[in-house]
């Protein structure tokens, strides 16, 4: 059976940054967008859940920690082929996106003296990497599978798979999927 299904924004994958999407577009258009999420698995089996070094961000410059650094060990880490601005903006809007997954409920990993523990990982030159314990990406998710919840416009299409994009004159005009069997 062929049933047609209309949405105002279709996300197709549902890890970290699929449902950060999805949150934030019911953000912004509080409750004038409907959402759709597609994913093959169940959401909190995305790979997402499978992180466990940290997500970086220079929360204590005061500490020594500086943006220009989290830049430049970024674009370094990729062999200079990533999107400087693209990494630029990012390094600037992880500090707001670590307090903000905290006040939607993350349980971070703290100091002695309660802040936000932060620790050495990858080719970082400070100790940027927050983290919960070593499931950072479970405990991610599920604080934006829960966020997501709270959301009556964002709707989870979970075991659906992807079959094509619909594209007219470039450009894009839906999806063909069918649920994951």
């Amino acid at each position: 059976m062929t049933e047609t299904l209309t949405y105002d924004v279709v996300i197709i994958g549902s890890g970290i940054a699929g449902l950060r999407a999805a949150i934030e577009a019911a953000r912004l258009s509080v409750g004038k967008c409907n959402i759709a999420v597609i994913t093959k698995v169940q959401a909190m089996r995305s790979h997402s859940v499978s992180a466990e070094g940290g997500t970086a961000a220079v929360l204590y410059p005061d500490k020594g920690d500086m943006f220009e650094s989290h830049i430049y060990d970024t674009v370094k880490g990729s062999d200079f082929l990533a999107d400087q601005d693209a990494v630029e903006f990012f390094a600037y809007a992880m500090p707001a996106e670590i307090y903000r997954l905290e006040h939607w409920g993350m349980p971070w990993s703290r100091t002695e003296d309660g802040r936000i523990a932060q620790r050495d990982f990858g080719g970082y030159s400070f100790p940027r990497a927050t983290f919960a314990a070593d499931k950072v990406g479970f405990f991610e998710m599920q604080t934006l599978y829960d966020t997501t919840r709270k959301f009556d416009d964002i709707h989870l299409f979970q075991e659906w798979y992807v079959t094509s994009l619909t594209v007219d004159y470039r450009v894009f005009r839906g999806i063909t999927a069918r649920i994951w069997m």
